[in-house]
C-alpha cells in the first residue's frame, strides 16, 4: 500500500489492489487503508469465532478475493491446503466454495464491477457506458 501512495494501481502490477475491479485503480492512498481495513475486519471475525458477514462493499470484495484464493489454492496448491486443515474436524461441505459464497453473501452485486464487460460504466462520458446502462444518450 505504501508502494503505492496515491499512484493508480494496475493489474500487471500484482498484489491485492491490482486484483480488485479497474474502477477501484485510481483511489487514493486513504480509500486503499480502507479497504485494507475490511481485510482486517474480517480476519478479526474469524479469530474471533464471530459470525463472518460482509458489513461494506469492501468486506464484500474482500470476502469474494478471499473464496476465490481458497478456491485457487485448493485445487494448485492441495498439499498446502491438506498440512493447514490437518487435524482440523471434516465436514461433508469442505471446499464447496459455491455453498460457502452461498452461506456468506446476501447477494452477489459486487462482482459486476470485476465484469470486464461492464468496464467504463461508471464514466458518463464514455458512450459505450450509455448503451451498457439501456440509455439512448439523449440526456
Amino acid at each position: 500500500m505504501s508502494a503505492l501512495g496515491d499512484q493508480p494501481a494496475q493489474r500487471s502490477a500484482g498484489g491485492l489492489f491490482g486484483s480488485l475491479p479497474r474502477v477501484t485503480w485510481n483511489q487514493d492512498g486513504p480509500w486503499r487503508r480502507q479497504m485494507a481495513r475490511a481485510f482486517d475486519d474480517l480476519a478479526a471475525d474469524c479469530s474471533s469465532n464471530a459470525e463472518v458477514e460482509p458489513r461494506r462493499t469492501g468486506e464484500e470484495m474482500a470476502l469474494h478475493l478471499g473464496i476465490a484464493r481458497a478456491q485457487d489454492l485448493t485445487r494448485n496448491r492441495p498439499r498446502l491446503v491438506r498440512d493447514t486443515v490437518d487435524g482440523l474436524p471434516e465436514d461433508r461441505a469442505d471446499f464447496d466454495w459455491d455453498a460457502c459464497s452461498d452461506v456468506l453473501f446476501q447477494d452477489h452485486d459486487v462482482l459486476m464491477l470485476f465484469d470486464n464487460a461492464l468496464d467504463g460504466i461508471e464514466q458518463p462520458a464514455n458512450k459505450g457506458s450509455d448503451q451498457r446502462r439501456g440509455s439512448r444518450g439523449d440526456h
